[in-house]
């Protein structure tokens, strides 16, 4: 036969096609499973999750899925395996009754950062007047807030607790606004420019405090707690799958400072752009992040 017959041609066109997909196949098997990262719509925990992305996709070449939603539904997920961890968990007291809940089927990663939760009131109040949630119970400062208390979305950790302050401080008169971070936070700001009182909940790290003056309300019965502490929470086993990841989450922190600038200039630019930018001035950081989880990997193969 012909060297150059069409024959030829077509049989090695075939056979470089098959070349191909078996190549093509061999190199999607050997990329790892994306590990699915739960997050909520927080300033705080979108930067928190994007810079994990960034190192992660960066260091250990490990594909990221971000899955949004909301707090509640995340630890569902985890606990039944829809997902594989979730960074942004307060406890003890904020997501306490989450955790309880699902603690048997979760594995605690680590730390990330310190915060606090709590009724805040702008800081042109003045203290003589509204220091603690005691004080809400006065008609004159009821009235002043038109027994209002603004929230984020219904349901979550912060939002349960209020309903237990409202009881254990008998705050009667005051209902729960709810609508979404950004709703709670234009409604103070119209206050603010109104010379309105407002009542807000609120938890730092957050941009709110740089944005404006803001102060906590003493709270005696330690209802919203002290020190709330950030994990990073993950599904049973997934320790023993991705001890690279875990490695990292382990070490994983940021400045609280640099977090909450970090928050603002968001506001201001995007998110990913300040966290590339974030990450590329600080990298040699984040590397040093993931030092010595190679060894501790390889010394646990058989």
């Amino acid at each position: 036969m012909n060297a150059h017959s069409p024959y030829r041609k077509t049989i090695c066109a075939g056979l470089i096609s098959v070349a191909l997909a078996a190549g093509a196949a061999l190199a999607q098997a050997a990329e790892p499973a994306p590990v699915r990262i739960g997050w909520v719509n927080w300033s705080d925990t979108e930067i928190t999750v994007k810079l994990a992305t960034t190192a992660l996709e960066d260091h250990l070449k490990q594909p990221v899925k971000l899955v949004m939603a909301d707090i509640g539904i995340q630890f569902q997920a985890l606990a039944n395996g829809n997902i594989d961890l979730i960074p942004m968990v307060w406890l003890p007291s904020t997501h306490k009754a989450f955790y309880d809940k699902y603690k048997d089927r979760l594995e605690d990663l680590g730390v990330l950062y310190e915060g606090r939760i709590g009724m805040a009131v702008p800081t042109s109040i003045p203290v003589s007047e509204v220091a603690s949630v005691e004080d809400l119970n006065k008609p004159e400062v009821r009235a002043k807030f038109d027994g209002k208390i603004l929230t984020s979305e219904v349901g979550n950790g912060q939002y349960k607790l209020t309903v237990k302050a409202i009881d254990e401080y008998k705050l009667d008169g005051y209902k729960l606004v709810a609508s979404s971070e950004t709703g709670m936070l234009n409604e103070l700001d119209r206050n603010l420019k109104r010379d309105k009182w407002s009542l807000v909940n609120a938890w730092s790290p957050h941009w709110m405090f740089s944005k404006w003056s803001l102060r906590y309300l003493d709270d005696p019965k330690q209802i919203f707690g002290g020190a709330e502490q950030i994990h990073a929470m993950a599904r049973k086993g997934f320790s023993q799958e991705y001890p690279e990841v875990v490695y990292f989450f382990a070490h994983y922190s940021i400045p609280r400072a640099d977090l909450e600038a970090l928050m603002m200039q968001s506001r201001q630019s995007s998110p990913d752009k300040v966290v590339a930018d974030y990450y590329a001035a600080n990298k040699s950081r984040f590397e040093a992040m993931f030092e010595g989880s190679e060894q501790r990997v390889s010394s646990r193969q058989p």
